[in-house]
């Protein structure tokens, strides 16, 4: 009966420490994209050969195209600020010594994320990105980073800060989630050489499947608030042992994703 009063506190702290082996390769492996980014679609702007952004993203750069090319050169930008700002709005060290940082990094995140979100839609409007399925998922990525934001916001006003996070955890996570969609994608490369995808034209079944499960971060997460709050000591520790599973493999994700997907030259 105690355990289901009073948590252990070595359940505690194998929950926290698991939860934030996870974080850590996430926090990496989003850096890691936005030195991408800068490699991928920065230096050909600096050199002039703005054509070679479709190497990386099909119908990029289409010439004549001036309101479309910038929506992409905005799309991209903003997400430097997402991916590079986001991780650390989750870093308790962060949050607690540089109070001021946090606020106005946050609030850049927030209008980034939203301007991203706006920047995506059109480019999903107006041009063919993958399948049905795939521009779907895009499209529901897009209502909750809208929902989560304004909730974010809304609580941080209120100076409810605890859930003020809880929201910021979930728009960090939906924003994120076609991040974690590239990281997932090149583990099953790895573990099936592809199957259930056409490399030619970005469809297949797995494809089609990853719309949805692009979110499954977010799912969990929604266990593991719950599974912290909770009073069953065991919950605990089970749902720390996956999270450090999570964790290594998060961690080969990030490892292949660099070498066989942002940065080839490496590997």
């Amino acid at each position: 009966m105690t355990d289901n009063i009073h948590p252990s506190s070595r359940s505690i702290r194998a929950l926290d420490v698991a939860a934030k082996a996870w974080y850590t390769p996430v926090l990496l492996g989003q850096w890691i994209f936005v030195a991408y980014i800068f490699y991928a679609y920065g230096w050909p702007v600096v050199a002039g050969e703005l054509a070679e952004w479709n190497d990386h993203l099909s119908q990029a750069y289409e010439p004549g195209r001036t309101f479309g090319n910038l929506t992409v050169a905005v799309h991209l930008a903003l997400a430097v600020i997402v991916h590079f700002f986001g991780p650390l709005q989750l870093v308790p060290a962060v949050r607690k010594k540089y109070p001021k940082f946090h606020r106005w990094s946050g609030r850049v995140f927030v209008l980034s994320v939203v301007l991203v979100t706006a920047a995506g839609v059109y480019m999903l409007i107006v041009r063919e990105i993958g399948a049905w399925t795939l521009r779907a998922g895009f499209m529901l990525q897009g209502a909750l980073i809208l929902g989560f934001a304004w909730q974010a916001v809304r609580h941080a006003r209120q100076r409810k800060f605890a859930t003020h996070m809880q929201w910021a955890t979930r728009l960090f996570l939906a924003a994120s989630a076609v991040w974690f969609f590239r990281v997932m994608i090149m583990i099953w490369f790895v573990l099936t050489g592809g199957i259930g995808i056409d490399t030619s034209d970005g469809t297949g079944w797995f494809i089609d499947a990853m719309s949805a499960f692009q979110f499954l971060p977010l799912v969990l997460y929604e266990v593991y608030i719950r599974v912290k709050a909770g009073s069953n000591s065991r919950a605990k520790i089970a749902f720390a042992v996956f999270l450090w599973i999570a964790a290594a493999l998060t961690t080969v994700g990030v490892g292949l994703a660099t070498l066989g997907m942002w940065f080839p030259v490496l590997g």
